[in-house]
């Protein structure tokens, strides 16, 4: 399955790379083709490592100088929730599962390097992403009154949600599709999602 990519802004609370997929590869800025998944402004190989999902675990792939939590690693690597990733020395981030319901994993950034546009870390979405007022959601809305699940269905992306809400001014039961531009608004909370063009 070919990387899907997009950009989530969530009013109040922050704006997230959102990459839909089962492997992601991480790299610096290319020129010409298509740059990688996870493209950050550092001094990376276009092709630096791949993040991976199997079942239910996850590993690291290096194809350039990485380590993992201290130990520099050769070959495909089990992550676990909290392990740093160094790249070329400098490029840090750290690794994350925060839900137990969704196997979705986050990389914040432990160093300065960030993708081109800005964004407070990346979601990397293999089956949904919970947002929501706890601490093990993918992403904390400390606000909301309720859980919105986004998950990926019949090669776009829906969402659901106990709490009532609308998708571009339109009253929604249950679940619906969102669009590439898609606006998400309840009582008490407002997000927007938009697919970003492959580069």
């Amino acid at each position: 399955m070919l990387t899907d990519r997009y950009m989530l802004w969530i009013d109040g609370v922050g704006a997230w790379q959102l990459c839909v997929g089962s492997q992601f590869l991480i790299g610096g800025p290319k020129l010409h083709d298509k740059s990688a998944d996870i493209c950050l402004m550092a001094n990376l190989s276009h092709r630096h490592a791949s993040l991976l999902r199997n079942g239910e675990d996850w590993f690291i792939h290096p194809h350039n100088s990485t380590v993992v939590s201290g130990r520099a690693v050769t070959g495909p690597t089990l992550l676990q929730t909290g392990d740093e990733i160094c790249m070329a020395e400098r490029v840090r981030l750290l690794f994350r599962i925060p839900s137990v319901l969704a196997g979705s994993a986050l990389l914040d950034f432990e160093s300065s390097h960030r993708p081109a546009h800005s964004v407070n870390g990346i979601i990397l979405m293999t089956d949904s992403i919970l947002l929501g007022p706890r601490r093990d959601h993918h992403v904390c809305c400390p606000d909301w009154p309720e859980l919105i699940v986004i998950y990926h269905q019949e090669g776009g992306l829906r969402c659901r949600s106990k709490a009532g809400l609308s998708i571009n001014g339109v009253g929604v039961r249950d679940s619906a599709i969102l669009s590439d531009g898609a606006i998400v608004c309840g009582d008490d909370f407002r997000f927007r999602i938009e697919k970003l063009k492959t580069s």
